[in-house]
């Protein structure tokens, strides 16, 4: 290799070295971002789902059979660092009922997530209808 070439040549791989250290690293923060929001997520649907379940569980049957059909009633929200849990009930004919909870992370990036159950009450008591009660909701 001529002397007039050796420089230009080192300060080429010099660069290409620099970009796959930078870009290496820009990746690997992507990837840990990706992560730590997976996880975050992952959060949101336990607690959807106890907000749902602890409202099957106080069912108050006086309350819900004055409630009039089409009428929405908020249940108990749950607030924990970050992230708070609403949950509400739908009246949707004179025997079923729509439970609906949405737990919201309010960290950045906002994370949301809503579950919702359908209930029929047969003599006072709760119980999810047969076939998909359970739905993930938009």
């Amino acid at each position: 290799m001529s002397r007039g070439l050796t420089l230009p040549v080192v300060l080429f791989a010099l660069a290409m070295t620099s970009a796959l250290a930078v870009g290496g690293a820009y990746v690997t923060r992507q990837l840990a971002s990706v992560a730590s929001t997976e996880e975050r997520g992952a959060l949101l649907a336990p607690s959807c789902e106890g907000a749902l379940v602890d409202a099957i569980a106080s069912w108050d049957s006086v309350a819900r059979a004055q409630q009039p059909v089409g009428a929405v009633a908020p249940l108990a929200s749950s607030l924990a660092p970050h992230l708070t849990t609403t949950a509400w009930i739908t009246r949707i004919s004179s025997s079923a009922y729509w439970l609906v909870a949405e737990s919201v992370d309010d960290r950045p990036p906002r994370l949301r997530r809503r579950t919702g159950v359908v209930v029929r009450v047969t003599n006072g008591a709760p119980k999810p209808v047969p076939m998909r009660a359970w739905q993930e909701l938009p």
